[in-house]
């Protein structure tokens, strides 16, 4: 008979276990749909997004992110990612490690006001526990555990790899400046890969991704960014419900402030700070746990942490010929 923590990765490879997801899933693109490969403005992205949670209730959670994408690749209306993200769970250090290569297609509809655009994600996955530090019955003397013991169990396998499939869809309309709507949807995990490290077949479900958001300016300093977006993976379902005010400084460097509020349904809320300066845009987010968890998690939940770098290539100014006028 295993112990807890062994028991609870059980528990979770028998529901079929869940995806990686961020709070901040807006400034995740790649993890959140590949139909977003080269959705924004500017020429070269690279985002990094770290999260860490559950610290007062067990061994910490982390998951690390980082993507990076381009538009227009030869100037053609292709878009081109690569990602990769590390989940460490629980006292097994029960990791996840994806490797992702995004291609997308965007198609301009009237204008570059009005854009579709498709995705697909191919990606390698590398999946490992560490027995060693879990704890068994067998190595209970009846008085206190002694590590000395054998566990009484054979394990014949750590780590398992696979390959997995994504895809996506995401629309967007520039209605007027500071002025827009969007809404995507995305299929993860469409091979079904196995994901099991013993012998029955625990096939990764599917999951599926429909997310909405868009500006809306209500003041001539200050936008207010909504965002919904719902997610269902086999038995598992999760909606996320909120927004960001948008304060615009116009003040050098430092471009625009943000704060937001977020709910998770029956299990967080939410704040955002964020800040814009140069090319960059940083924003942190602490998830405050409201659901039955809360006994032992005191309410705390989850620091994250997103820095987004947009790069945009040199284009210089032409300056036409103009001729003197000519007064003779």
């Amino acid at each position: 008979m295993l112990l807890l923590p062994f028991g609870f990765i059980f528990y979770t490879f028998n529901c079929f276990a869940q995806d990686i997801h961020f709070s901040q899933f807006f400034n995740s693109p790649l993890n959140l749909n590949p139909g977003l490969a080269g959705n924004f403005i500017g020429d070269f992205r690279i985002v990094a997004n770290q999260r860490t949670q559950w610290s007062s209730v067990t061994t910490p959670y982390s998951t690390y992110s980082l993507g990076a994408d381009a538009k227009h690749i030869y100037k053609t209306p292709f878009n081109a990612g690569l990602s990769i993200y590390h989940d460490k769970a629980g006292d097994s250090d029960f990791s996840t490690l994806q490797v992702a290569l995004s291609l997308g297609y965007t198609k301009y509809i009237g204008d570059s006001s009005h854009t579709v655009s498709f995705g697909i994600q191919p990606a390698f996955v590398q999946r490992s526990i560490n027995f060693s530090d879990l704890r068994f019955d067998n190595q209970f003397n009846g008085n206190n555990f002694d590590n000395t013991l054998g566990n009484g169990e054979n394990f014949q396998n750590d780590g398992r790899t696979y390959f997995n499939l994504h895809s996506g869809i995401y629309w967007n309309y520039n209605i007027a400046q500071r002025k827009s709507i969007n809404a995507g949807f995305a299929v993860h995990n469409i091979t079904q890969p196995e994901q099991t490290f013993f012998k029955e077949s625990i096939p990764l479900k599917q999951r599926y991704t429909f997310h909405a958001g868009g500006v809306v300016k209500v003041h001539n300093k200050i936008d207010v960014l909504p965002r919904f977006i719902y997610t269902s993976q086999h038995k598992f379902k999760e909606i996320i419900l909120g927004g960001s005010a948008k304060y615009h400084l116009n003040n050098g460097d430092y471009k625009n402030l943000y704060a937001g509020l977020y709910y998770r349904n029956s299990d967080a809320a939410y704040i955002t700070v964020g800040l814009d300066y140069r090319s960059f845009h940083a924003k942190v987010s602490y998830d405050i746990n409201i659901s039955t968890l809360e006994v032992a998690s005191n309410n705390r939940g989850g620091f994250e942490l997103t820095i987004i770098y947009i790069f945009e290539r040199y284009r210089p100014v032409i300056k036409r010929y103009k001729a003197c006028p000519n007064y003779l």
